[in-house]
């Protein structure tokens, strides 16, 4: 994609150098504003913008931009916006270009841009304070321009950071900082500022007069006028400029010796910060005690920071504690009115069934007497009798209650016991069939049951006919080792596994035993008219569950016998879980 896209946009630029080679003079601006569009086409920093920009340097459009800002723009086509655009376009070219002619480009072409872009800047500021207030929409424009200019300078010279001694002993510049106007001073004192940041040694290489020069403007301002982005800007750049160079605080300490009291009437205009930086510096006298003011307000500022966020954290873990406290405050007082609630509930629910209970006895006793006055006298002492047995059989009634109740977790106690013993024993029993079972295990050594000395023969034959029938192959040492390898690892697994098929044979075995067993006792059981109490004995479980279970299908099946034939349709058989739910449930009762 990048190579189909090359070509043409070398011949664009190579298309406008002819058709620049073809006007004439006054058209030379405007066409050469095509080089913008071909600038924005292609990413900044990429290799096809800087081919684009080696070949605007070759075709020689960059020097006709140079020769086209030396125009008087007011008869141009767009004017000083055309001019503007070509300053642009000329400082964008310039940064990032290394042509092969480097002594030209460097030495003669550059410092002729900057003092070129520097007179374009004074000649648009000249034309600016000249126009009256009147015409508020051609300065507008005008100082719209003037700020592109010098953008584009200060773009040059960070990317050529030797412009900056150019632009500042510059005349130009000197002449542009002698001026009333508040605009264009407010851009100029920013663009000295970024001179001086981005070369910081830059005042170390200019003239001391340049310097004090500068300086008289900048200090001029600050006494001359009283508007207050004037004064923040020139006060900020005598701030910055004093951080990169640091003989200028003795410098102004000397030298200017009423620009002390001249800052108070800075006071509360809105950039107390810078102003307080300057007046600490000129406070200081000299760089070292500045250094020591400045670490000292550094690490005032460190401290201050540190503590307001420590008393931060203390003040939002104590209104998090407070809020705590409150919440929990408040939950226990809810939680208590609740109870007092609840306890003014149950007391009125008792007093209600208290008066409810004497207003039954009352009636009660009223009927007792109506009745006793209504019997004849002969049998008011029989009826008297007779109630107070009543009375005396309900209260054994609920005399046994109370006994029987109190017994209830000593049976439960006692039931618990059993289960429990019951459990252990089915464990040991399990344990010891376990236990048995590996005694009777046979060991690996021996040979498996069923393999008698006939049967070894037999088998040893059929192993030498195999052996005969085929001569082994001859196998390299490597063949041999591998094969070893397969047969070691089938031997240990016929032997991992050989444990577990004996364990299953015997299991086998012994379940086969056991069927045998009980079908022998079923097929040779008496019939039960003759029955005896040893027959009945081998019949009989010794486990208590084992035996309740038997006992309650018995009376299952005994109940079922005694039902109607349309009862037994419905029956549905029970599952394993009712089953052992109903179990614990009986067993529970026992």
């Amino acid at each position: 994609m990048m190579a189909s896209n090359d070509p043409l946009e070398d011949k664009r630029v190579e298309d406008l150098a002819s058709h620049l080679a073809e006007t004439t003079d006054k058209n030379v601006p405007n066409l050469l504003l095509a080089l913008q569009d071909i600038l924005d086409s292609v990413v900044p920093g990429s290799q096809r913008a800087d081919k684009i920009k080696k070949d605007i340097w070759n075709f020689e459009l960059l020097q006709s931009v140079l020769l086209a800002l030396k125009q008087d723009f007011s008869l141009i086509n767009g004017k000083w916006n055309t001019a503007a655009a070509l300053a642009k376009i000329l400082a964008h070219c310039s940064v990032g270009l290394d042509p092969p002619d480097s002594h030209e480009f460097h030495a003669l072409f550059l410092p002729d841009a900057a003092e070129r872009l520097l007179i374009l800047s004074r000649n648009i500021q000249h034309r600016y304070c000249k126009i009256p207030e009147k015409t508020l929409t051609l300065k507008d424009d005008l100082i719209k321009n003037f700020k592109e200019v010098v953008d584009s300078l200060q773009w040059l010279y960070s990317g050529h950071l030797f412009l900056t001694t150019n632009v500042l002993r510059s005349n130009y510049l000197l002449q542009m900082l002698i001026t009333d106007d508040r605009e264009t001073s407010i851009i100029l004192l920013g663009m000295v500022q970024s001179a001086v940041r981005v070369n910081s040694l830059v005042l170390n290489t200019l003239d001391e007069k340049v310097v004090h020069s500068v300086l008289d403007e900048i200090i001029f301002k600050l006494s001359a006028f009283n508007d207050a982005e004037i004064g923040a800007a020139a006060t900020r750049a005598l701030v910055n400029i004093a951080d990169v160079h640091t003989p200028l605080i003795r410098l102004l300490y000397t030298r200017y010796k009423g620009l002390r009291p001249l800052l108070s009437r800075w006071t509360g205009r809105g950039f107390g910060r810078d102003l307080k930086r300057l007046l600490a510096l000129l406070d200081a006298g000299s760089a070292q005690q500045a250094e020591l003011h400045r670490l000292h307000r550094a690490a005032t500022t460190i401290q201050a920071i540190w503590k307001g966020f420590l008393q931060r954290k203390k003040l939002k873990k104590a209104n998090r504690g407070l809020a705590t406290l409150q919440r929990s405050y408040r939950a226990k007082k809810v939680e208590k009115s609740r109870i007092q609630e609840y306890e003014r509930e149950q007391k009125e629910l008792e007093h209600q069934l208290l008066m409810a209970r004497r207003k039954a006895i009352r009636e009660t006793r009223q009927k007792q007497l109506d009745m006793i006055s209504a019997m004849p006298p002969g049998d008011v002492n029989k009826y008297l009798a007779m109630s107070q047995i009543q009375c005396a059989i309900r209260i054994q009634a609920r005399w046994r209650g109370v006994l029987e109740r109190r017994k209830l977790g000593l049976r439960k106690a006692t039931a618990r016991q059993v289960k429990a013993a019951i459990t252990i024993q089915r464990h040991a029993r399990r344990f010891l069939k376990k236990q048995e079972e590996k005694k009777k295990e046979p060991l690996l050594w021996q040979p498996p049951p069923g393999l008698d000395d006939d049967r070894r023969v037999e088998l040893q034959k059929v192993i030498d006919e195999k052996r005969n029938k085929g001569t082994p192959k001859e196998r390299n040492r490597e063949a041999q080792e591998e094969l070893h390898k397969q047969a070691q690892e089938m031997l240990l697994r016929y032997f991992a596994f050989r444990g577990k098929q004996r364990k299953t044979y015997q299991k086998r075995e012994a379940l086969l035993a056991s069927l045998e067993t009980d079908a022998d006792l079923l097929t040779n059981a008496p019939k039960l008219e003759d029955a005896s109490n040893r027959d009945v004995y081998t019949f009989t479980s010794h486990s208590a569950p084992i035996a309740a279970k038997a006992l309650s299908n018995h009376r299952e099946e005994l109940l079922l016998l005694r039902q109607p034939w349309w009862r037994k349709l419905h029956i549905e058989e029970k599952t394993d879980d009712e089953i052992a739910e109903e179990y614990d449930t009986e067993f529970k009762i026992l």
